[in-house]
C-alpha cells in the first residue's frame, strides 16, 4: 500500500501514553487478545505505538483505546506499516475516515497541550 502522509501535524509524546488494543477478528473484536502498548505519536488519522506483542506479517485491523487528556477514545486501526525496535515492534496505524474519532483527538491534544503550558509556566515561576 502507497501511504502519503496528509495531515497538519503530528504530535510527539515526550512520555509514551498506555493504549490498550484488540484485534478484529471475523468482523468482530476479540477481547480474549487485548494487549497493551507505548503511543508514541499521534495525528488525527493515525498514530505510532510500540508493543511488545508480535501482530504478524499481515496484521489484522485493531480496536484501540486511549486517554489523552480526559475522554476515552476508541478507534478502528489499520496497521499499515512495522519495523523491529528493541525487544518488540513499532505499529503505524491509520484511522480511515473517522471524523469523530479525528475532532476527538485534536480536542483532546489541545486541552492536553494547555495544562502542560500551564504546569511549564507554573515550574517556571517557583
Amino acid at each position: 500500500m502507497i501511504f502519503k502522509r496528509q495531515e497538519g501535524f503530528r504530535f510527539k509524546f515526550e512520555e509514551p501514553v498506555q493504549i490498550t488494543f484488540a484485534i478484529y477478528e471475523n468482523g468482530k473484536v476479540n477481547h480474549g487478545q487485548t494487549a497493551m502498548a507505548d503511543l508514541l505519536d499521534i495525528s488525527p488519522r493515525g498514530l505510532k505505538m510500540f508493543t511488545e506483542v508480535d501482530l504478524g506479517v499481515n496484521p489484522p485491523p485493531l480496536d484501540i483505546h486511549f486517554v489523552l487528556d480526559t475522554q476515552e477514545v476508541r478507534a478502528y486501526g489499520e496497521v499499515i506499516w512495522s519495523r523491529p525496535f528493541g525487544n518488540g515492534k513499532q505499529y503505524g496505524v491509520y484511522f480511515n475516515d473517522q471524523g469523530r474519532v479525528e475532532d476527538l483527538i485534536v480536542e483532546e491534544l489541545k486541552l492536553r497541550r494547555k495544562k502542560e503550558a500551564a504546569e511549564a509556566k507554573k515550574q517556571n515561576n517557583l
